[in-house]
């Protein structure tokens, strides 16, 4: 376990804080506070950060000044009972052509609560998200148990975590939506349908045994990690892979009981990197590749709900197996719902107050690293020549290849980017 050291210093009137991770000292701001459930928080294409908050609220806010811009209020909308709510968020791979924004959030129909997937369109004169489209409607819901966690893919799918809204049979049922990694094709010519090569014809579900995945990444090398929440033992850190069985709820964490041995020889189940009892819970995950905090360089940093923390994870060269996972910023800042990172390599939390339902401080926290010199990242792009450069699923491409693609440069250095038009 890393020890954290917190300085307090003031200047020009301002309170500000220092962590210190390894040999890297970082300042600590906050950005906002005064927020209901910040769920997701993204880095947009217009350097702003956008969060959903679970009441029904997206918003755009100036990391600089913290001023909010409300885009979207469906607050009449979208039930919040315990921890339903406005969820996941996602941003098409076009979006700086099309301006497409995908969304997840719970609903009463009837008596029963639902969860549904929708897109917005955002129009940058009004500064609002409208024309909503529903791709994903009436899918079973709950109080508790719905996910929902969105990531696109470099094929121009999205996969969505689903819970199992407190049916557990529903996980183990591959007719069933709860309890699942749904892939869901996003291209212009099948937006909102099937892929054609999902594992099971005319079916969303891609990966089934699912309990509540909160967090979903694609790694540099093409993995896509997975972290869920467990009952009351066996939070997991899973690698997601098609048309197959992740256990729940005839198995926790490792197939390690007489009846679990069983089950998973017969049902091919996936065994999880690592797992913790009693449980943590885990929420987002996000691969960190910026050189101004070299301790999480080329890492998996998670925010945990539960016990108050920020784990990072260190692999093996093939990302097959787990090496190491570190605690960090233990208990400092209270429930740690989300993180993301700026193209600059500031990390952004979304703490959820200290304790279940979510109570305040409600905030986002910057944490950055004032001594990194950025030119010299520039000066090693200048002089190097990239090596090779690949898509999400580690596929050799070239430069006009459609889509998010990451560049290899001969000086280690990893750049990320859109292609949007051929």
């Amino acid at each position: 376990m890393k020890k954290i050291t917190i300085l307090i210093i003031l200047l020009g009137g301002f309170l500000n804080a220092q962590v210190q991770v390894g040999s890297t000292t970082l300042e600590e701001r906050e950005v906002v506070n005064g927020l209901d459930v910040p769920w997701e928080i993204k880095w947009g294409p217009d350097d702003f950060l956008w969060i959903t908050e679970r009441s029904g609220l997206v918003s755009r806010i100036n990391v600089e000044t913290g001023e909010k811009h409300v885009i979207l209020d469906i607050e009449s909308v979208v039930t919040t009972e315990s921890e339903s709510g406005l969820l996941g968020m996602e941003f098409h791979p076009d979006f700086e052509n099309n301006q497409v924004l995908f969304l997840v959030y719970t609903y009463y129909q009837g008596w029963q609560i639902k969860e549904r997937l929708v897109a917005y369109t955002y129009n940058s004169n009004l500064d609002i998200l409208e024309n909503e489209q529903i791709l994903l409607n009436s899918i079973n819901g709950y109080s508790t148990h719905i996910g929902c966690r969105l990531h696109v893919l470099s094929d121009y799918t999205m996969l969505m975590s689903t819970g199992d809204a407190q049916d557990q049979s529903a996980s183990q049922d591959i007719t069933a939506l709860t309890g699942k990694i749904l892939r869901i094709d996003i291209s212009d010519d099948n937006f909102g349908g099937v892929p054609i090569d999902n594992p099971i014809t005319d079916s969303y579900v891609w990966s089934w045994g699912h309990r509540n995945a909160q967090g979903i990444e694609v790694a540099p090398n093409g993995i896509i990690y997975s972290s869920e929440h467990g009952p009351q033992n066996d939070d997991e850190l899973n690698i997601l892979q098609p048309d197959r069985n992740y256990g729940w709820p005839n198995v926790n964490g490792f197939c390690d009981g007489f009846s679990e041995q069983a089950f998973c020889n017969d049902n091919n189940v996936v065994e999880p990197l690592i797992a913790w009892t009693p449980t943590i819970a885990p929420s987002d995950i996000i691969w960190y590749d910026h050189p101004s905090i070299p301790e999480f360089q080329n890492t998996l940093l998670m925010t945990v709900l539960k016990d108050k923390m920020l784990v990072r994870f260190e692999f093996s060269e093939d990302g097959l197996s787990l090496l190491s996972a570190t605690e960090f910023f233990n208990y400092e800042w209270g429930r740690l719902r989300d993180i993301c990172v700026s193209p600059d390599g500031k990390i952004y939390l979304a703490t959820n107050g200290n304790n279940w339902p979510s109570q305040g401080p409600n905030e986002i926290i910057e944490l950055y690293n004032p001594d990194f010199d950025y030119s010299s990242i520039q000066e090693n792009n200048a002089y190097n020549n990239i090596k090779q450069s690949i898509d999400l699923l580690g596929r050799q491409v070239n430069q006009s290849t459609k889509g998010l693609i990451f560049n290899l440069y001969e000086n280690g250095l990893v750049e990320k980017k859109y292609i949007l038009k051929y």
